[in-house]
């Protein structure tokens, strides 16, 4: 029997996953139907029903709230597409009414909100799964392979991550389905007071409903990637500014547009991601990583690069340039197709179901098969989401402080300042769960 999924949430990112689920069905993947979405902005849930009867050839029931759905569809499993803060409440709903879930980055609001949402996985024995795409792409797939497996790049050793940019004090439109420059996410051209921004986006200034600015928001896709290639991180110190009024503004009172992190991981690496949205005048764009007996440059450049490494884009291949002690020199293509080399059948095959290549097809996917008994659990699961998400609030609590704070420490609940504030809005601040 084919899986039934709800799709919960008919914002802008759900159409990226309806789109991933067009993909499956045309490699042969399309064993699921989605029979029902959900939105409160009926206009939107009927525009998400509208394209996934073009592009899946039925047509979903469209309800206006999630317990509606609950209540009434007959479905297995829900993808949440929701704003931040409503991640924590409505996946619990669902997994308490027996649905598993796949939940969009980050998993939740805060650390107190994912234990809450890993404890309901846990109890109610339902599946919680971390939509995080990047690091399932054949980029990420071939830098991790480089820096552990290759033999050309030595031990990993250290980072130099910078990004600023003119372009993005400026508001160009979303014509042509392009994704929306940071600033436009961001709200960081013009006044700042987010009278600009659509309605549907405003929601991402405000702090208790986002969790944060852009750190948290595609910058939770770069603190999942930099786990994922080097492990997990010791302790971070930040300082996040607010400098597009030319009146610099610390962390706290404006949402930030420049951010300077120092990393030091268990394993020994060390780095720094400094980047701007507000830097008039030259533009630089640098993304290395060193290793003992080399370097790779991810080349890329757009303007998600500095948070989206390796990206593969529907119009753009990631591109890269690997150069080793002794001169020698490969390309991101020769990369991928030395490692893709070292894989069996079936290696190839779980990672790129199908030959697909899109992260959120593949992220799909792997959700679908463990739904059907074929694989044992998410590789992004709760706990994973969870310490991605830690990361980010450790950079937080950083740039709040003034001060180097541990990862473990945000993780375990001993430093909270940042999320305090946020935990007290939705009600969490008592009945957190063991983790």
């Amino acid at each position: 029997m084919a899986v039934r999924l709800a799709l919960i949430g008919c914002g802008r990112i759900s159409r990226r996953h309806a789109l991933a689920m067009k993909d499956l069905l045309e490699r042969g993947r399309g064993d699921f139907v989605v029979p029902a979405v959900c939105d409160a902005d009926n206009e939107a849930a009927l525009a998400r029903a509208d394209m996934l009867e073009e592009l899946l050839g039925e047509r979903p029931a469209v309800y206006g709230t999630h317990q509606e759905l609950l209540a009434e569809a007959e479905v297995d499993a829900a993808d949440l597409c929701l704003p931040h803060g409503l991640h924590h409440g409505i996946a619990v709903d669902c997994m308490e009414a027996g649905l598993d879930v796949l939940c969009e980055k980050p998993l939740g609001i805060t650390i107190k909100a994912c234990r809450l949402m890993i404890e309901t996985a846990e109890r109610t024995g339902r599946v919680l799964s971390t939509a995080a795409p990047h690091r399932r792409q054949p980029g990420q797939r071939t830098a991790k392979w480089v820096f552990d497996e290759s033999g050309l790049f030595g031990r990993p050793q250290s980072f130099f991550h910078q990004f600023r940019s003119a372009s993005l004090l400026s508001s160009p439109s979303e014509g042509g389905g392009q994704q929306p420059n940071p600033a436009q996410l961001w709200g960081q051209a013009g006044s700042g007071d987010g009278e600009a921004m659509p309605a549907h986006r405003r929601w991402r200034r405000d702090k208790l409903m986002s969790g944060g600015g852009p750190v948290l928001d595609s910058g939770f896709h770069y603190c999942d990637s930099m786990r994922y290639f080097f492990g997990e991180v010791e302790s971070v110190h930040a300082v996040l500014r607010s400098v597009k009024t030319g009146r610099p503004q610390p962390f706290g009172e404006a949402p930030e547009d420049t951010v300077f992190v120092n990393f030091a991981f268990k394993s020994g690496v060390a780095g720094s991601w400094a980047w701007s949205m507000a830097a008039p005048g030259e533009e630089a764009y640098d993304v290395t990583f060193y290793g003992s007996e080399g370097s790779l440059r991810d080349t890329t450049g757009a303007p998600f690069s500095i948070f989206h490494l390796f990206q593969r884009m529907p119009a753009q291949r990631e591109t890269a340039r690997l150069e080793c002690h002794d001169g020698t020199a490969y390309a991101m293509q020769e990369l991928e197709t030395m490692h893709r080399a070292t894989l069996s059948e079936e290696e190839e095959e779980h990672l790129y179901p199908g030959g697909a290549t899109d992260g959120f097809s593949i992220e799909i996917w792997e959700f679908l098969e463990i739904l059907r008994g074929n694989r044992a659990a998410p590789e992004i699961d709760g706990w994973e989401g969870m310490r991605s998400l830690a990361l980010g609030d450790a950079i937080y609590e950083s740039g709040l402080t003034g001060e180097a704070v541990l990862v473990d420490d945000v993780l375990n609940g001993t430093r909270s300042a940042y999320q305090d504030p946020i935990d007290a809005h939705w009600g969490l601040i008592q009945g957190e769960a063991e983790g």
